[in-house]
Formats: structure tokens, sequence, C-alpha cells
């Protein structure tokens, strides 16, 4: 017995609002790096399914780079903290990790041997740091700006130097290794640098800014060459070079591309919004990928006016599944939907269930239960808990109690109880309660109180297809298996989760139950054989909060970690 993953669905890159995102890309592999949350992904760009994910940080990750030589991946997160390791393998195995600064970290360059990196970023003591990459000896020192550093580059070819740009508007110049300072340039941007990077023949540095500027230097002597006024409507975000051109982002939801003498050759244009100010920009081999603060991932190529694919995902920690007919559905913890890939429209805050039956419906902490194609919502009269539905009713449970409503969303009966969890099925409606499993029929008649009382109050209610028993997952971890009929226990024996149990699901033969908690772990249990169980370990960083069938041997879950994973059972 044993349980294999498939498949990952990798969240979109982390965004904040006016700060820049630097993605790095491996042509070797055909590959990007980002940072997600407290993890970091590597994905290919010709094919997204594939992807990666690395799960050794404890804080929200802030920037992943690719080594020049493709074997190691440099990441950082918001505690000062940075790791290398392994992208290739499948245990991603960690060849270093320091503790570099006391605050957020920016940005991370590498030189062209792949031995030495730069970290800069925003720190109490230090706004950046040059080591070597597998014992973190001091190979240098930053030094000349008064605020945080956003970005750094090394120059790709000898003899190195390397530039840094900062909130003080000022761009340092260094030469090394060890990396020293050599000159301070103020007077060239008027705001907050956001990037800088060197061309690939190391001739030529460009830096851009909140000041809407582009300027290019010298990549020996760091001497001014040009500056680019008015470069874009908005603040400049990021800039990625691609052979002898580059190209720009910005708040204006444009992407621009320049020769290196900072003639404009093309510009690709989203609708302007804030969800499109285009944080992040990377060149790869066939594409420009940009990154937008909603989190979509634009390709353009060179010779095409518009962009020609995007790449959407959720941001934020999911809370809702649904799998109907190969179809996936997800909700987040920012009241984003995904169906099958796309954004349809959403809430605004907690999604807490997606039905697929009676008819496709959400509900979430917005107090609103809709139709997912939004033509009918109802305002619901406290928040939601949970939901649950069978062929022709479905049933809310929220804080004053449950209320089900037909396929039109008319409300049919309502039920005040203090209720945790239920489920719905053909002939029950069966409520969890602090204190035990109450069994009603489908129009909220009391059927049966006599379910043995639970020991920890009831977080997921899970009903057998076959109607004959009913799964109750705790807050401490145990599941209880109850015969309804019988008004017994079936088995107390399922009590190998840690933590509070999100997610139940039963697969067709009425024989297994697969189950998520927020322990980490995915858990499939026997109905004949109790004691018997497959586990897949560490399945979700940050805890499981939902798992389904999708056919006799495959299972999809979803976590706080944004992810959206498939499984393969063997028996």
């Amino acid at each position: 017995m044993s349980i294999q993953q498939d498949s990952l669905l990798a969240p979109s890159p982390s965004t904040t609002r006016a700060v820049a995102v630097h993605l790095s890309y491996d042509a070797k592999s055909d590959k990007i790096a980002y940072a997600s949350g407290k993890s970091v992904y590597v994905r290919s760009v010709s094919n997204p399914t594939d992807a990666k994910q690395f799960i050794k940080h404890n804080y929200n990750t802030t920037v992943a780079r690719f080594s020049p030589s493709g074997f190691y991946v440099a990441s950082a997160d918001e505690a000062g903290n940075v790791k290398v390791w392994d992208p290739i393998g499948d245990e991603m195995v960690v060849k270093s990790e320091f503790q570099i600064l006391n605050g957020r970290i920016n940005d991370i360059a590498w030189d062209a041997d792949s031995q030495r990196i730069i970290v800069v970023g925003d720190g109490k003591e230090r706004y950046g740091h040059c080591l070597t990459m597998d014992t973190g000896n001091t190979v240098g020192e930053i030094s000349g700006h008064s605020a945080p550093i956003n970005a750094v580059s090394i120059r790709p070819v000898r003899p190195y130097r390397a530039v840094t740009v900062s909130d003080d508007g000022g761009l340092v110049f260094y030469q090394g290794p060890p990396f020293k300072f050599v000159k301070s340039v103020r007077n060239n941007h008027s705001n907050f640098v956001r990037d800088v990077r060197y061309s690939d023949d190391g001739n030529t540095i460009v830096s851009v800014g909140a000041d809407k500027k582009i300027v290019l230097y010298e990549g020996k002597t760091g001497d001014l060459i040009k500056v680019v006024e008015n470069a874009h409507d908005g603040g400049i975000f990021s800039v990625s070079w691609k052979g002898d051109k580059f190209v720009t982002s910005s708040a204006d939801s444009k992407v621009k591309l320049w020769d290196s003498e900072g003639s404009l050759l093309k510009t690709w244009s989203l609708p302007k919004k804030v969800e499109n100010h285009i944080l992040g920009v990377v060149t790869t081999a066939d594409y420009i990928l940009a990154l937008t603060l909603s989190g979509e991932l634009y390709y353009f190529e060179e010779n095409q006016d518009d962009y020609v694919q995007v790449i959407q995902g959720q941001q934020k920690s999911i809370t809702a599944l649904n799998v109907d007919n190969d179809q996936i559905t997800t909700g987040a913890y920012d009241g984003r939907i995904l169906r099958d890939g796309k954004i349809v429209e959403g809430h605004n805050n907690l999604v807490v269930g997606i039905l697929s039956k009676p008819i496709p419906v959400t509900t979430a902490w917005d107090d609103t239960l809709r139709k997912l194609d939004s033509s009918v919502s109802v305002k619901l009269s406290s928040q939601p808990k949970d939901i649950a539905g069978n062929s022709n009713i479905l049933a809310v449970l929220d804080q004053d109690g449950v209320t089900s409503y037909d396929p039109s969303l008319k409300q049919i009966d309502k039920l005040s109880i203090e209720a945790t969890s239920l489920d719905v099925s053909e002939k029950y409606i069966i409520i969890g309660t602090p204190e035990k499993v109450l069994v009603y029929d489908t129009t909220l008649k009391l059927i049966s109180d006599k379910l043995p009382v639970l020991r920890s109050p009831s977080s997921v209610v899970s009903i057998s297809p076959n109607e004959k028993y009913v799964a109750v997952g705790d807050n401490g971890g145990r599941i209880t298996l109850f015969d309804i009929d019988g008004g017994s226990v079936k088995t107390s024996r399922w009590s190998f989760h840690t933590a509070k149990v999100n997610s139940i699901s039963w697969n067709e033969d009425n024989d297994h139950v697969v189950t998520g908690s927020l322990d980490t772990n995915i858990i499939i249990y026997s109905v004949e054989k109790p004691s018997r169980n497959i586990k897949a370990l560490n399945a979700h960083k940050e805890g499981v909060n939902g798992v389904a069938w999708r056919s006799q041997d495959k299972i999809v879950s979803v976590g706080s970690d944004a992810t959206v994973k498939e499984w393969s059972v063997t028996y």
C-alpha cells in the first residue's frame, strides 16, 4: 500500500503592491524560480504543470535565484535567511544555509563561477553581504547606502564588478572579488531605485526606478551613458536583458522592449488597472514573462503584439476544494476562485465551501451564498461555517444554525442550532455539534440523537455514498466512524492525525476514506481493516485543507501552501 504524488499545480508568485518581484530563469532547464508563501517553486516555462516545491523555509520567502551553472538555487526569506539547494534532484537537498541579515532580503546575485553570492535587503545592522555559497566566508563588503537595498547585479564576465541600488536613490559600484566600494552615484534617479541588471556581455548596466527613469552605465567603470526620462507612465519595477536588448515593466501596466542604447523598440499593454501593475519581468529563451500584482504570469513574444498565453493561480491558502467530472475548483483565503486553472468571479473574503450539486455554488466569509456563474447571490444572516448538498437541496451552516435552499437558492427550512460541521446525503442531513452528532432528515426534522458522545468538538462530517456510515473528524485529530442506522461506533481507531481534521472524503466503493489535517498529512483509512492506513506525510506545508477522490485510485488535495496536488493510491 502506498500513495505517490503525480503532479503539482503551483501557485502564482507572491506579490505586494509597489514592491518589485525578482524572477529568475535557467536557460539549461528552461525553468523559472520564484517565491510564493513560505515555499519556493521551480517551474517549467513551456509546460507550467511541471513544477517542484522547496519547503525548507520557515518564514515567507522573498526571492530565489538560479546559479549560472543551473546546479543550485539560492533562496531567501523575510527573516534574513539564505538557503542554497539543489533544484534538480527530487530531494532538493540543502547544500548550505546562512542567517545573513536580521530583516527582509530583497535580492540575491551569483557570480559567473557559481561560487560567490551577494545578498541585499533591509537589515538593522547592514543592508548587504558578500559570501561564498558553500562555506559562507566573507568575500567583500556592501556599503555606501543609507536605506534598504532593493537589487544587486554582478558582472557576468571578468573582471568582476557589482552594482546595488536602493531606496536612497543611489547606485553603488563595486570592484572585486573581494568586492569593495568604488563609488556612489546619487544624481541620476530622483526616487526609489527598484532594479538594476548587467547586460549578458557585461558592457552595460541598466537601472530603473519609481521616478519613471531608465539609466544606462558603462559596465566596467560605472560611468554614466544615458538617462531615459519618462520611459513609462508609471514607476518602473523591473528590468531584464535579452541579448543586446532589455525589457522593463511598470505600474502603467506596460512591458517595453529597448535596445542597448535606450531606444524604444516595442510596447505591450495590458488594461490599465491596479491589478495589472507589472511588478516583475524576466526574459526566457522563447518568451518575455511579466508578473502582475494579481499574480497572473503573461507570456509575450517579440514578434507578437499581444500576449500569447497567461498562467493563473492561487496566491493565498486554499480553503475550499470541489472535484466534479474531472473538473477541479478551488477557493482561497482571499476569495479567489479558480476553475480548471482559470480565475472566475470570486468573493472578497475567505471561501468556505464549493458545491457542484445540486448546482455549482460557493459561500464565503463575505456572508453570501452565490451561484458559481454569479447569476444569483443570497445574503446570509451570519458568517458561514460549512456547506453541503445533494441532488435536490443544499444546506448552509452559519453562526445562527442550518438553512436549506432549493437549486434556485430559495430558502426552504431553517434550524436554529449551535453546530460546527455538517454533511448532506439523499436521505440525511447530519450535523456535528461541540458535544455530539445529530441525524436529521432533509426537511431538518430530527431522526436520531443517540450516536455516542464525541471526545472533542467535531470539525468535519462526511456521509458514505451508500448512507450506511458517517465519518466524523474532530479538533484533536481523531476520526470516529459511526453506523447511522445502528446508532453505534463502527471504529474509533482512526486516530493517526495529530491536529484538527479539516477534510474527509469517501471513495465510491464505501471501503476507504481519505483525510486531510492541520498536521500537514494525508491519511487513507480502510473501513474493513480499521488499523490499516496509508500516509502521505508533509503533503502540504502549513496544513491540508481539502481532499477529494478523483477516481478509485486518484486523489486531489489542497492546502495552506496554495498548491493543488494529485496523488496515485496503490492498495
